[in-house]
């Protein structure tokens, strides 16, 4: 692990931090509101949703695959919506399916669409050495903590244009095992009563905090 650490840790700084940060901060705020939108309209939403259960999976899959594609997009204020229908277990399930279709189109378009995802998506440039974040003895690894840092929306593009030495295998692997974490805490999160909820919160971002000094130091807590 150390190893792994000191190889990502040359390139790692506040610059490449602050995107993902400011990013996290609105998709916490909207996955909110969507859950405080859900709680007011229940009894309504739950009967339509019943009504076009299959089809409304279908929507939240898509959705998912387009909020990875377009980095602008986020699709998290529908959770809410799909634990109220379809329970938190299938909503994981469905949320990680979505972002594992997004993230291997998004590596697919990367590899053969440099010029066009430049000109749309610049700050895709931040990721230009991202090679050099990858300790190619640990390269599954690495690729699940890069994973569990950044959007995967970036990423996967950043990973099919500018790593090839990363393959198509890895770059599932690395999205299911680094994106499945998150996907099964958005589901299960609207489920938690408002006291459960703040603590949880709470333990996430002292999570974050302490593995972005981790990852920023580049030695594990502990170690001197």
């Amino acid at each position: 692990m150390p190893s792994t650490v000191a190889s990502i840790r040359p390139d790692l700084s506040w610059a490449h931090w602050r995107p993902a940060v400011t990013t996290g901060a609105w998709v916490v705020a909207l996955f909110a509101i969507g859950m405080l939108l859900t709680r007011a309209y229940a009894v309504p939403l739950r009967t339509e949703l019943a009504a076009h259960a299959l089809a409304g999976a279908a929507v939240f899959v898509a959705s998912a695959v387009v909020a990875v594609l377009l980095p602008m997009l986020t699709n998290l204020p529908l959770v809410p919506l799909a634990v109220l229908a379809y329970g938190p277990a299938t909503t994981a399930t469905l949320l990680l399916a979505g972002w594992l279709i997004g993230a291997m189109l998004a590596f697919a378009v990367g590899r053969r669409g440099r010029e066009a995802i430049l000109e749309r998506f610049p700050s895709v440039m931040r990721h230009a050495q991202i090679e050099r974040l990858i300790d190619p003895r640990r390269r599954l690894l690495s690729l699940t903590l890069l994973r569990m840092t950044f959007p995967v929306d970036l990423l996967s593009y950043a990973l099919g244009l500018f790593s090839p030495q990363t393959g198509w295998r890895d770059n599932l692997l690395s999205t299911a095992l680094g994106a499945a974490p998150f996907a099964v805490l958005f589901a299960w999160f609207p489920t938690l009563e408002a006291a459960q909820q703040a603590l949880l919160f709470g333990l996430c971002t002292l999570a974050f905090v302490a593995w972005s000094a981790w990852v920023l130091r580049g030695r594990p807590p502990g170690e001197r």
